[in-house]
């Protein structure tokens, strides 16, 4: 249901987390696509360059940067938004058969219009 940028953009968000770095590589993204990530992530306020980094360390890696809040307090709904994707990208994909009706409506009941 996610996009490929969407689950490379959970990649590195959890690699700036643990300071791992090995997930979003595994994904093999191109250096354009984690700069354009990386970019939009930033600007969403979900990640922020780290002060007083190496003068050689790039913006344009991962590496350069830390959460701007707490890694919990990020949601999907946040990151979607940050990539541009937004919601009905996502929700366009989720098919009513898969609803469940009966949760839908209060006391089972449909509303007289």
């Amino acid at each position: 249901m996610l996009t490929l940028r969407t689950k490379l953009a959970l990649a590195v968000l959890h690699d700036i987390q643990y300071k791992d770095y090995q997930l979003s590589t595994s994904l093999n993204p191109s250096p354009s696509e984690i700069t354009y990530l990386l970019q939009k992530l930033s600007k969403g306020r979900l990640i922020a360059l780290i002060e007083n980094r190496p003068d050689n360390q790039s913006d344009n890696r991962p590496e350069s940067y830390r959460l701007a809040c707490a890694y919990h307090q990020i949601n999907l709904l946040s990151i979607l938004e940050a990539l541009g994707e937004g919601t009905r990208l996502y929700l366009m994909e989720i098919s009513i058969a898969e609803l469940p009706v009966s949760e839908c409506f209060i006391e089972n009941s449909i509303p007289h219009i």
